[in-house]
């Protein structure tokens, strides 16, 4: 028993090196482990699969497996075995891991992670996320899903904020909230994953770039909002959503990014918030966003990270019948070939989110172009300061004064002088800058990301927020 468990943890080492491999066959290696400290079950298995994921209207179709029978304790080294010829070009694979113990799903992926795509298989590192009691518990503690909440909740400068939670049962979940006696205010939209766990029962939504939302689940089906903290809050008011008779999908509107493909006449993208792969529907500027990656695309079918303002939508599958999600894009952004969803630059959850005052923010894309700072000459940047409601900033070349206005998400701009210097490069853009801020009615701040936009709801200027400087 001895010699078996050093054999196995020789062959678990090599694996993590991608050095084994079997005849006719080929290998992929990788790890997963987990951020809690908890030691699992005696019995508990751990199982990652290789699978074929091109087909968004379709189950995944698993090429390969590996199986750690105990599983012992993270990190759990594996290698997949599987068949090359199986592999077919232009298709997408992808690996999941699981740990059950008893049949119950104690960890798993919550995302995609994408292999094979033609760039050297190096071991991949996968995080499991803690299900709580597994399986059993999300599908009977929350019922059939998918499913719909609905409650107002407190609001300090409003009559009310009116949530709605859309849970789906591929752990993925839909959030808008809008403002009551606010008619100009824009509701807000989120999109991101959901966990569950217990005791006691809690469900937590994050997006993987802030603290999650944290609802107590109780036994009547009611989700009654926690603190920061995960704690009750001590309050009269109502701070519950109620479950729809019957599921109700919001349609999110939000700044979206993601893996592109097109081929074979279709297009899909991989989320990155959620790792969801959906189809994308060939309507709004869908056409601008299939231009571009045809001009930046290495092969055909080739992932490209994209980012746009955009929508996911109930739209008819291409077969079938019914309905199903649907990434519509409203207004595409930029292709960031080389890049990807894990090294996308993130918020920081002690950052999450910007604050538009006092918050200096560097000036990143006009309309759909790109901004570039000249040399020796200071990058175009806001500051829009709360004494006297004052901005300051630099156009690039000149120095930025004036003043605006702000109420709620209503914002703009008036009196904007600056200093009258003339440079050698970057007066075109500094002009293109200053027109921008005369069309401004609007503003966005998504994580570190200001947007601002004009009357009909189109961004006109994009800033990334900096250290105050």
């Amino acid at each position: 028993m001895k010699g078996m468990q050093i054999t196995r943890h020789w062959l678990l080492a090599l694996a993590a090196l991608g050095l084994t491999s079997a005849a006719g066959a080929a290998t992929l290696s990788g790890s997963a482990s987990y951020r809690e400290r908890m030691a699992l079950p005696p019995g508990a298995v751990f199982e990652a699969t290789l699978e074929d994921v091109s087909r968004a209207d379709a189950p995944a179709t698993v090429i390969g497996r590996a199986r750690l029978e105990p599983a012992g304790n993270p990190p759990f080294l594996f290698t997949i075995e599987y068949d090359d010829a199986k592999l077919q070009p232009g298709h997408r694979y992808s690996l999941r891991a699981t740990v059950k113990n008893d049949g119950q799903l104690l960890f798993t992926t919550d995302r995609s992670y994408p292999v094979l795509q033609g760039k050297g298989d190096a071991p991949v590192q996968m995080l499991l996320r803690r299900t709580g009691d597994g399986a059993a518990a999300s599908g009977t503690a929350l019922g059939s899903l998918p499913a719909s909440f609905e409650g107002t909740l407190p609001c300090a400068d409003c009559s009310g904020t009116r949530w709605h939670v859309d849970l789906l049962p591929d752990h993925s979940y839909r959030l808008r909230i809008a403002y009551d006696g606010k008619p100009d205010a824009r509701p807000f939209d989120e999109i991101g994953t959901w966990t569950l766990s217990q005791p006691p029962t809690i469900l937590r939504l994050t997006t993987g770039q802030s603290e999650p939302q944290a609802f107590a689940l109780k036994a009547d089906g009611v989700l009654t909002k926690l603190d920061r903290k995960g704690k009750p809050i001590a309050s009269t008011l109502n701070y519950s959503l109620k479950r729809l008779p019957a599921y109700a999908p919001i349609e999110p509107k939000l700044t979206l990014s993601g893996l592109y493909r097109y081929m074979a006449d279709a297009a899909t993208i991989q989320l990155c918030t959620t790792g969801q792969t959906l189809p994308v529907a060939n309507e709004g500027d869908n056409a601008a966003l299939e231009r571009a990656y045809g001009d930046a695309r290495s092969a055909p079918g080739a992932p490209l990270l994209v980012s746009f303002e955009g929508r996911i939508a109930e739209r008819p599958p291409m077969e079938g019948s019914g309905t199903r999600a649907t990434v519509v894009v409203d207004q595409f952004h930029q292709v960031m070939p080389g890049a990807g969803c894990e090294t996308a630059p993130k918020a920081s959850p002690a950052a999450t989110a910007a604050t538009l005052q006092e918050t200096y923010w560097k000036l990143t894309q006009l309309g759909n172009a790109a901004v570039t700072a000249s040399e020796h000459q200071r990058e175009a940047h806001l500051i829009l300061h709360k004494d006297n409601t004052r901005l300051s900033g630099s156009g690039g070349c000149n120095r930025l004064l004036g003043g605006y206005a702000l109420e709620g998400d209503r914002l703009s701009f008036g009196n904007i002088g600056s200093t009258m210097m003339a440079c050698v490069d970057g007066m075109e853009q500094e002009q293109r800058f200053l027109s921008a801020l005369k069309d401004v009615t609007r503003w966005r701040i998504t994580g570190q990301q200001l947007t601002l936009l004009d009357a009909g709801g189109t961004p006109v200027a994009r800033f990334e927020a900096v250290a105050l400087r």
